[in-house]
């Protein structure tokens, strides 16, 4: 496939990528704002507990096996359906034994409740097991219309069932069927949508394909799984189910965020880069370019929304949240750099060095988990400052494992999104300024003009230091949008 047809492929399937996680981000977050307004923060911990066992299997086992199908040239319906029967076949004893063992983790971890919250989320997985291969299947194909479909129409399923029950007295059982009902539509949802229906072969060879490459890939999903979340666990185990919400909403602001803009671009670069795999020339080209361009746009998102998170969590959520408010501001620092990571993996994956990415997990998660046994005992403010400072560190490292293996030089990947940095750190001074003059105006208020100001001072000096296509690019978008508006 050519370059162009490649990146036009890019930008339809950003675009529908992006509509999906919209959808889904943005309604789940709006949920999410209703149900924290009628129930107890320590219910929200036990949540988070519990769906960090039931996505740690799906990232762990499902997503391993999905990507060891994606990142082939041209996946056979054989190779989708050993997918799909292989993540059945691991479903149904991890539902299983996570049904018997809810009781266990609840008396080890302290927290009364917990083997309800367990036991009712673990049905997630069978539903899981069924249509993980089918969203593989659309993604491969950059077919994220369906996707986008499917996200809409679950989440505001379950969303409305969740509120529902909480308006009519229930507590933690809402948030269990929010939980449940969103994955068992997805589920229904895909099937209906992706007009595939697996065959009953099993494939011998497209099995053991999936298990020499996946294993890879399974061993950095348990890693990163772990580097990303284990700080959850720690937060339950020293400091409560009640410390646990405030941390898990602390995060959950930033990782919407993170989500709706990298998980897109991770979803599509993943087959992108995947058809560009034996041609260095323009995979570094589409590389590079991608990187700037994730860059111009969530590097203002997040620093904005460090220096606003007091403003949001007091619109949003109400005074009772204010404890999130430092964790959030000091995990957002570091979701810029996870926005422009998820490239990083994507190239290991299609140069066939998944084993790199795993040896940079195991990195993370070791330095990680060291650091929460270390410092969680301490407090939220404590637990996310290890957290942050340790991905900071060690970044560069995933960076040079990029770079090295496409060929490209520290100087030009550095200043490839130079622009982005500098332009938000301007933002930043004139946001914080202003801010200091505004502190008496409305919550609404306040935040409509700080983030309209944040907006234009960033626009404005980055379209004078960024490069040059992309001035052009910018400038000839401009003109089409008036031109669309003086002439309907």
């Amino acid at each position: 496939m050519e370059a162009g047809t490649v990146r036009k492929a890019i930008y339809r399937g950003t675009m529908w990528s992006l509509i999906d996680n919209f959808a889904r981000q943005m309604i789940t977050l709006v949920v999410f704002i209703v149900l924290a307004r009628m129930l107890a923060p320590s219910l929200f911990g036990l949540l988070a507990t519990a769906i960090l066992i039931v996505q740690g299997f799906k990232a762990i086992a499902f997503d391993s096996i999905a990507t060891a199908i994606v990142r082939l040239k041209a996946p056979t319906d054989e190779d989708y359906s050993t997918g799909i029967w292989t993540c059945l076949g691991l479903s149904l004893p991890a539902f299983g034994i996570l049904f018997v063992l809810a009781p266990w983790l609840e008396q080890w971890l302290d927290a009364p409740g917990l083997s309800q919250v367990v036991r009712g989320v673990s049905f997630m997985i069978l539903c899981s097991g069924l249509a993980r291969i089918h969203e593989a299947r659309l993604t491969h194909q950059m077919n994220f219309r369906p996707l986008a479909i499917r996200s809409f129409v679950s989440v505001v399923a379950g969303g409305a069932v969740g509120i529902g029950m909480a308006f009519n007295g229930y507590g933690v059982e809402s948030l269990i069927a929010q939980q449940v009902v969103t994955s068992l539509c997805e589920f229904v949802l895909l099937w209906s949508l992706a007009g595939w229906t697996p065959s009953l072969r099993f494939s011998g060879t497209a099995f053991r394909e999936i298990v020499r490459y996946g294993k890879y890939v399974a061993t950095t999903a348990a890693t990163n799984f772990a580097n990303q979340n284990s700080d959850i666990f720690f937060v339950t185990y020293y400091l409560g189910a009640a410390a646990s919400g405030f941390y898990a909403t602390g995060k959950r602001i930033t990782n919407t965020l993170n989500i709706v803009i990298s998980t897109a671009l991770m979803r599509v670069s993943l087959p992108a880069f995947s058809r560009l795999q034996d041609d260095d020339e323009q995979l570094r080209a589409t590389f590079l370019h991608s990187t700037a361009l994730t860059a111009m746009v969530t590097a203002p998102l997040f620093v904005g929304l460090a220096i606003l998170s007091r403003d949001v969590v007091l619109l949003l959520l109400g005074e009772k949240w204010l404890p999130s408010v430092p964790v959030m501001q000091i995990i957002t620092i570091i979701g810029f750099l996870t926005s422009i990571g998820y490239y990083n993996q994507s190239i290991m994956l299609v140069k066939n060095k998944p084993q790199w990415q795993t040896r940079l997990a195991l990195l993370y998660a070791v330095t990680n988990i060291g650091a929460f046994v270390a410092f969680t005992r301490f407090g939220l403010v404590a637990t996310a400052l290890a957290f942050s400072l340790r991905a900071l560190l060690l970044f560069p490292v995933s960076v040079w494992c990029a770079i090295t293996l496409i060929s490209v030089g520290w100087r030009q990947y550095f200043f490839n999104i130079l622009p982005a940095l500098v332009a938000s750190a301007f933002m930043a001074v004139v946001v914080v300024f202003a801010a200091t003059l505004m502190q008496d105006l409305p919550v609404v208020l306040r935040l409509t003009l700080l983030i309209g100001i944040g907006a234009l001072s960033y626009a404005l000096l980055l379209y004078f230091v960024m490069a040059r296509e992309y001035r052009a690019l910018a400038a000839s978008f401009a003109a089409r949008l008036i031109l669309r508006r003086s002439y309907p």
